[in-house]
């Protein structure tokens, strides 16, 4: 099954970090580490185990190199799992060597990128495991400055990225339609001012599916529609349009899931913001010994 509408985010470098890293390093350390540095000479050295504690998907540890980058290299990374890995509790994921107090200084900002890259990999995996006939697709309910890193999470996971930014492709929501006149003239719009551009139609009503169709977009988008009227529709666009992808979008349940997976229904997509807007930490520990 494919897994991106327009691209995927299949991959990151530490640059990837650099913004975040460069923040969070700030917002967490504005001045001295005073605990640290009041208790440890400034060239102890020290070994670090970064450890899951329960078990889940890997993800983000791109952020590690990001991290050695802006402290000077003062810490080597060993590297023993790589994002996507399923990882067991109690397994030892990297290796830090280098100076204690840069290590004990990145220690909270490393485990927030991981853990919260990890649990949103974890719970993807999850989803993606139980509905393996459905592409499981994320959306752009993010945290400003996350995107990219959440997107390539849930890749990570197994999930599929839908569109990276509002210039990725085009989606006509019941706003645009209202503004600009009708389904015909706002997709006709689109085709007209950016040529090649994957289009994708929202359709709140079962109304609007015979213009829908005519208009044809590249995706049918149904918005909130009841599990009744979702195999209604389903089955009313096929009838017209055999090979459209098809979207199901907006509470989306678990319950909701059970039943669109039984429908066997191909080029099937479900967007959930929940993948990245509701998701818990992953529990990891840094766990530093002397050298």
């Amino acid at each position: 099954m494919k897994r991106f509408l327009t691209q995927p985010i299949d991959n990151l470098s530490s640059s990837d970090y650099a913004f975040l890293v460069k923040f969070a390093l700030q917002e967490d350390c504005p001045e001295k580490d005073i605990t640290s540095e009041a208790i440890f000479s400034s060239d102890q050295i020290c070994k670090a185990d970064l450890i899951f504690r329960e078990e889940g998907i890997l993800c983000g540890t791109g952020v590690l190199d990001e991290l050695r980058q802006q402290t000077n290299n003062q810490f080597t990374i060993q590297l023993l799992k790589s994002d996507g890995d399923k990882i067991s509790s109690s397994e030892t994921i990297a290796i830090l060597s280098g100076n204690l107090n840069i290590i004990l200084r990145i220690e909270r900002v490393l485990l927030n990128f991981i853990q919260y890259l990890s649990g949103i990999a974890t719970e993807t995996n999850r989803i993606v495991r139980k509905y393996p006939n459905i592409m499981i697709l994320d959306t752009r309910k993010t945290l400003p400055g996350y995107r990219k890193l959440v997107k390539y999470a849930v890749y990570s996971g197994g999930g599929a990225n839908h569109r990276i930014n509002l210039s990725d492709m085009a989606l006509i929501k019941d706003n645009h339609v209202a503004m600009s006149g009708s389904i015909l003239q706002a997709v006709q719009k689109i085709k007209d001012n950016f040529p090649g551009k994957k289009i994708e139609l929202e359709v709140d009503e079962f109304d609007q599916l015979e213009e829908a169709i005519r208009a044809k977009p590249d995706i049918i988008m149904l918005d909130n529609f009841s599990i009744e009227n979702t195999k209604k529709a389903i089955d009313f666009i096929r009838q017209n349009q055999a090979d459209i992808t098809i979207e199901c979008s907006g509470g989306i349940t678990p319950e909701k899931l059970d039943k669109l997976s039984n429908m066997n229904v191909d080029n099937l997509g479900v967007s959930m913001g929940y993948l990245t807007h509701t998701t818990r930490f992953l529990d990891l520990t840094l766990d530093i010994k002397k050298q």
